[in-house]
């Protein structure tokens, strides 16, 4: 009986799909693909709340994908733990900012290459960008990051403390002559006014700028020509370096680290109005645009003896080897370079990284540059010396910020960079050789 009904049944089936064969008709379909899963993106970044805007745009692109920020502290001992310890418990990161030695995390297998993801990537065809933009984060072959963000530097100004001392803004041709010199007039102890607040970005980033800019080092950082060693142990940037710190010893102009201690360490911070100077990028203009009580604006670097150079940081953002959703990680790598997340990096204070007359028009519509100074901003898109690094051997062993910092604020002797700097270059042309073996094999 159970064959019998499953036969008639068969047959009134095969006659309604003959029927509505020779009627036309097609069953309607709703015509959507089927939703994507929710994917969740973890990555392990050191930003502030301000980012959750980006995640959000981003999510708003692709509503199945969510970015989880998991805050990590910039340096590369945190991050590879936190790599570590996210794997070992099941859920591991996607992606990663990486401040440091890129090589160290290629070295132990952390990084995927992005090359064959940009290279059928359609959105990237049409955009231009930067001459040798990815040449930092390229090694042996593949693309191990890309630069997250073009971070611009200036020299930030407090201009109602040098109009109190009668100093004008200076122009964007001004020279470092003119910077020691507007530092030493400012400078009031009885007053607690200084030149330049007492902050290691000085010699993080004006001192090698000044190398480069009066020829006395070929690349930021004091490297040679094609940075496979160091040139801080030479007399010219050992006279770079005593130059800095006359500022604290004959000058006044920068305190001490323990003088500033002294006076509360008041002279640290810029946002206090009591100094003229400080090296500042997008970590501390948003914060100066809500903050500061005094009228500040920016000026570029001065110009040194042979060029005028703006300090730029290009921040690796990677993919992670270890990824369970790499295509939908690698659309968020890609989402940076869409105008809309350009804009939005404008409007904190950084460059542009896509070259388009767009977003070079869009510098003089930005809130954040709104009466300060638009050429000194727009300066920085040819004028730019890069912070190598990321895939130079031994790079994050090359201690040269803290040795310079102890001699400026702290009275080392500079002679002790003599042995430091030779020493670090002899083991980067070590590993440079033990990269060089691993390769061949």
């Amino acid at each position: 009986m159970k064959n019998k009904h499953y036969v008639v049944g068969s047959l009134l089936l095969t006659i309604i799909l003959v029927l509505a064969a020779c009627s036309g008709y097609i069953p309607a379909t709703s015509g959507k693909s089927p939703e994507p899963a929710p994917v969740t993106l973890r990555l392990l970044t050191w930003a502030d709340d301000r980012y959750q805007q980006l995640y959000d745009m981003f999510n708003e692109k692709y509503p199945w994908i969510t970015i989880e920020p998991v805050k990590v502290q910039a340096n590369d001992k945190d991050i590879m733990a936190k790599i570590k310890e996210l794997e070992k418990a099941g859920t591991p990161a996607d992606l990663t900012w990486i401040d440091g030695d890129l090589l160290a995390y290629e070295q132990q297998g952390l990084l995927a290459n992005l090359k064959p993801y940009m290279e059928k990537d359609e959105s990237f065809q049409d955009k231009v960008l930067p001459d040798g933009y990815f040449d930092t984060m390229n090694f042996r072959g593949r693309r191990l990051a890309v630069p997250f963000v073009d971070v611009p530097m200036w020299i930030v100004v407090n201009k109602d403390l040098l109009a109190r001392h009668g100093v004008k803004m200076p122009p964007n041709t001004w020279t470092f002559d003119d910077f020691r010199t507007i530092a030493k007039r400012v400078t009031d102890p009885k007053e607690g006014d200084y030149g330049l607040t007492t902050s290691n970005e000085f010699v993080m980033r004006l001192l090698p700028l000044k190398a480069a800019a009066d020829g006395h080092a070929q690349n930021l950082a004091y490297l040679n020509e094609n940075m496979t060693q160091s040139l801080l142990g030479t007399p010219a940037v050992l006279d770079d370096v005593e130059w800095l710190t006359e500022f604290v010893t004959e000058d006044g102009s920068m305190l001490s680290w323990s003088k500033a201690k002294e006076q509360h360490d008041v002279a640290r911070n810029f946002l206090n109005g009591k100094t003229a100077f400080e090296v500042g990028g997008d970590w501390l203009l948003p914060r100066l645009n809500r903050e500061a009580m005094f009228n500040w604006d920016i000026l570029p670097f001065p110009r040194g003896k042979q060029n005028q150079y703006s300090l730029h940081i290009y921040g690796p953002l990677a993919l992670l080897s270890g990824s369970q959703h790499k295509e939908e990680a690698y659309k968020w790598i890609s989402f940076q370079f869409e105008l809309e997340a350009q804009k939005w990096k404008i409007d904190e204070g950084a460059n542009a990284s896509v070259i388009d007359p767009e977003l070079t028009d869009y510098i003089d519509k930005t809130p954040i540059w709104q009466g300060r100074n638009i050429e000194a901003v727009k300066m920085t898109k040819d004028n730019g010396l890069v912070l190598p690094g990321a895939t130079i051997p031994g790079f994050s062993e090359y201690n040269w910020v803290n040795m310079i910092n102890e001699i400026v604020f702290n009275g080392y002797e500079a002679k002790h960079l003599i042995p430091e700097t030779k020493a670090w270059n002899k083991k980067t042309l070590q590993l440079r050789e033990q990269w060089k073996q691993q390769t061949l094999k």
